[in-house]
């Protein structure tokens, strides 16, 4: 595999807001790439499917051979359920503190401004911000989510119902998978 490197990360959720698409989905990807490349020196008791894969695709070989190595020395055959995913329990903390800190900032110009005009949520990330904010903004966030959803209806009926040779690009799916269950690897 070859190894992707993230060049920034976001410090705050604001600064995800100026990007296209659900800002906690945006946020959170490049926190777990993060989590992934700083982790090289950790050991881990156990990761999940996707983050096995994505350690793989983010570290230099020799960093997640090392890791690998740990991993397959102590690994048994599990009965039964698998222990947490240390990468998954870390973005699940970082996820919660991000719809905080979005839901203390709600009433801010910059953030009122983009919800009228730019914002995007996946359901899931909608879902929970909408039960950390008054009543009204929960609407706002609720039409926000419908808008998008007819959006994506249109293009997704454009994609079915255009011959295959001349359909336009895929890119209606990956924003309909990431609308329905946010981005890849952030929810399971």
């Amino acid at each position: 595999m070859r190894t992707q490197k993230q060049l920034a990360f976001y410090q705050s959720i604001l600064e995800a807001l100026a990007e296209a698409g659900c800002p906690f989905c945006r946020f959170l990807k490049d926190y777990q790439a993060a989590r992934l490349q700083i982790h090289s020196n950790r050991q881990f008791q156990y990761l999940c499917n996707f983050h096995t894969w994505g350690l793989a695709a983010v570290q230099n070989a020799l960093t997640a051979a090392e890791v690998f190595l740990d991993l397959v020395e102590k690994s048994a055959i599990v009965t039964g359920e698998h222990p947490s995913c240390e990468i998954c329990s870390e973005v699940a903390a970082e996820e919660d503190r991000r719809i905080r800190e979005l839901a203390s900032c709600i009433h801010r110009t910059d953030v009122t401004d983009w919800l009228r005009k730019d914002a995007i949520f996946c359901i899931p990330h909608g879902t929970k911000l909408r039960h950390q904010v008054q009543p009204v903004v929960a609407a706002r966030i609720d039409a926000i989510i419908d808008n998008h959803r007819r959006q994506l209806i249109q293009e997704l009926e454009t994609l079915h119902d255009t011959p295959q040779t001349d359909r336009p690009g895929w890119g209606a799916l990956g924003r309909a998978a990431e609308f329905l269950v946010s981005q890849r690897g952030l929810h399971v």
